[in-house]
């Protein structure tokens, strides 16, 4: 069923429209989590909870991706519902120039102070050879993460989402076959595991810049620009919410993983990475509907058509609150299935992350109304109240509830920061929302 962005989207609508981006973003994050079992299952506990240390703060960088595919969206498909395609085209090729640019600058910066990160984030001595060469490897990739990542959202722009999605399945499929290759057969250590995400990505990256080197059906493609700040920097404050959401998750990691290696040790650092790989793929199906709803918001904001925009608003609401207890209950009644797949040969640390994916997954109720509500200020660049939420949501009262609760509830208490989080910022979205 075809669909265009000037149609009316009822709720079937917005779900099949997204669907494409969904697939991209399970693709990915599925594929993830294969990886993360080789890691597990092959090389051990210790490289797994290295796994699970690095990948955060490499991902912290990656959100650059998610805030240049973001507003990149919200502008470009503003710019197309104005009938301003020259001007849509441009602003496409500053954005991928401008995160080039910033990329390289900012991994070299990285890979220089990685050991005194490492320490900084809580990697014990024992750890830190392990996520060196797992870091260090990954770095040199970020180029093609990045890229990846922004075009999650772009294709979308470019009306091209199956394009986007398929191209995700085969950076997946590369990643699972590297992994076989490199961890099982040759028998390669952790470096195995990141080379493999490296290739895959690269494989997007590659496949996906040779698309718009030229004139090809969606009407985007790059083409000479002159760099304007001012507008950059307006577009990218408009896109700062949706970077604060990824940022944060990472950040929010990484204070996790702390607290836990000073509360647990590596056990619970293992228990939450499990948790964190089932984290992705949930959310990953509301990141794509809001990154859907950007563009259909951004869309309708540049034709004026409010009251398309009130519909969609409505509709996106109730498509949320219903995955979202679809997700939670699918998130407890799994647990044993999911715990056993990463960490079955380890009683103990079965019996934790059981009880991780029961607690933390009462979050998914609200946590797509949450990051919804964010999408649809920044569609109508609203960036202050986006930003708002994502902020609460992602990094503020996450931050508050994991470093408060095991100080008054005890240890345990650690794993219901994350659903405390997120009912505390749906009140402030629904404020919002009736005020706005």
């Amino acid at each position: 069923m075809a669909l265009s962005l000037d149609e009316h989207f009822t709720c079937k609508k917005i779900l099949l429209y997204a669907l494409p981006n969904i697939g991209t973003m399970l693709a990915i994050t599925s594929f993830q989590m294969i990886d993360g079992y080789f890691v597990s299952n092959f090389l051990g506990v210790m490289p797994f909870a290295a796994v699970s240390l690095v990948f955060p703060l490499i991902m912290l960088l990656v959100a650059l991706g998610f805030m240049i595919g973001e507003c990149g969206s919200a502008i470009i498909a503003k710019l197309k519902g104005e009938e301003n395609i020259s001007v849509a085209r441009e602003c496409f090729t500053m954005l991928i120039a401008a995160l080039l640019i910033g990329v390289l600058v900012v991994s070299a910066m990285i890979y220089f102070f990685l050991p005194e990160i490492l320490k900084l984030i809580g990697a014990s001595d024992e750890l830190i050879p392990y996520c060196l060469k797992f870091g260090d490897i990954l770095l040199c990739f970020l180029p093609c993460m990045l890229i990846s990542t922004a075009f999650q959202s772009l294709w979308i722009a470019a009306e091209k989402p199956v394009i986007g999605f398929r191209l995700s399945v085969l950076e997946g499929l590369v990643i699972v076959f590297f992994d076989w290759l490199l961890i099982v057969q040759f028998g390669f250590e952790i470096e195995g595991a990141a080379l493999a995400t490296g290739l895959g990505m690269s494989t997007f990256t590659l496949i996906t810049l040779g698309y718009f080197t030229r004139p090809n059906s969606s009407g985007i493609h790059f083409v000479k620009f002159t760099f304007k700040p001012k507008e950059f920097l307006k577009i990218c404050y408009n896109g700062s919410s949706e970077m604060v959401d990824a940022v944060s998750v990472n950040i929010v990691e990484l204070v996790f993983n702390l607290r836990l290696m000073k509360l647990i040790g590596e056990i619970g650092v293992v228990a939450f990475g499990v948790y964190s790989y089932v984290n992705e793929i949930f959310l990953s199906v509301f990141f794509a509907i809001s990154a859907t709803s950007i563009t259909l918001i951004g869309y309708n904001h540049g034709k004026k058509n409010f009251s398309e925009i009130k519909s969609l608003r409505r509709n996106n609401i109730i498509l949320t609150l219903t995955l979202g207890v679809i997700l939670a209950a699918a998130g407890i009644l799994l647990s044993e299935e999911i715990a056993n797949f990463y960490v079955g040969y380890d009683v103990e640390t079965f019996n934790l992350t059981v009880t991780v994916l029961q607690t933390c997954s009462l979050m998914f109720l609200l946590y797509g109304f949450n990051i919804f509500t964010s999408a649809y200020f920044t569609g109508l660049e609203k960036s202050f109240l986006s930003a708002c939420i994502a902020f609460l949501q992602s990094l503020i009262m996450p931050i508050l509830a994991v470093l408060v609760l095991p100080e008054i509830f005890g240890t345990n208490s650690i794993w219901f920061s994350l659903p405390v989080a997120t009912f505390t910022t749906s009140l402030v979205a629904v404020i919002f929302l009736l005020k706005k």
